[in-house]
């Protein structure tokens, strides 16, 4: 049974100042429908902004300071 794939929004466009490998990850994200953190140096990288950006198409975004990160580690 073939997933259904979603579609990117009408008039999206990821900013030229991401790498190739940046939007395609992006990209893959949307289309199979899985939330993005992001993640990098502190400072004005553009971190806020491609979060905001994709939260006003109804992406699910996040800062990595946002999330709760559990770490399991001990075998059950």
């Amino acid at each position: 049974m073939e997933k259904d794939k979603r579609k990117l929004p009408k008039n999206f466009k990821l900013p030229d100042w991401l790498s190739v490998k940046q939007k395609f990850e992006i990209y893959r994200a949307i289309i199979k429908g899985i939330p993005i953190i992001i993640t990098g140096k502190q400072g004005k990288t553009g971190k806020t902004y491609l979060k905001d950006y994709l939260n006003s198409f109804g992406i699910p975004a996040y800062e990595l300071y946002e999330c709760q990160t559990v770490e399991l580690n001990d075998f059950i």
